[in-house]
């Protein structure tokens, strides 16, 4: 075996720690954020403070809102990722600038909100969905005479008790 073939998989081993990770928004013409692996800890844990909270269904789409408000409430997480992105990338060979880093976590609370006006999105597309069904339903819906549909128990019941009182009828006529 030759020394390279040696080495190699140490140097791909040293190399795990910087290896670049990307994530992709759902609507390719926004954005998109790449990083060196090695801060992933760090955006992690501000998309997982974004993420993790309450949202409220009220029966109007506000849910881009509610993704924008996430934004001040994790500002000191957010500003801790960035101190600590910073000091981990301080002397690696994939280095980021402090701009690029400040872009990148830009660019995750502005996919964090696209994705609430995303669920906005969706949520009014129902919503018109169910409109237009129910305007069809009482544009197409017979008029005059409704034939009441009845439960498979009542029936039996109701059979039931007129079998009773039939044979009762006919003991009372013997």
């Amino acid at each position: 075996m030759t020394l390279a073939t040696l080495l190699l998989p140490l140097l791909a081993v040293q190399s795990v720690g910087e290896a670049l990770v990307a994530v992709k928004n759902d609507n390719p013409e926004t954005w998109t954020v790449e990083y060196p692996r090695l801060i992933q800890p760090y955006v992690q844990d501000y998309r997982r403070c974004l993420a993790v909270t309450n949202r409220n269904v009220t029966g109007t789409a506000n849910f881009e809102a509610q993704h924008a408000a996430d934004l001040p409430r994790c500002a000191d997480r957010r500003a801790k990722a960035v101190a600590d992105s910073n000091a981990a990338l301080a002397g690696a060979k994939t280095g980021m600038t402090a701009e690029e880093i400040e872009q990148l976590f830009t660019n995750i609370g502005r996919i964090h909100i696209a994705r609430g006006a995303d669920l906005d999105k969706q949520f009014r597309q129902r919503m018109a969905g169910a409109e237009a069904a129910s305007a069809n339903y009482e544009a197409t819906r017979p008029k005059g005479l409704v034939i009441e549909l009845r439960d498979a128990s009542v029936v039996k019941a109701r059979t039931d008790a007129t079998a009773a009182a039939a044979s009762q009828k006919d003991k009372d006529a013997q």
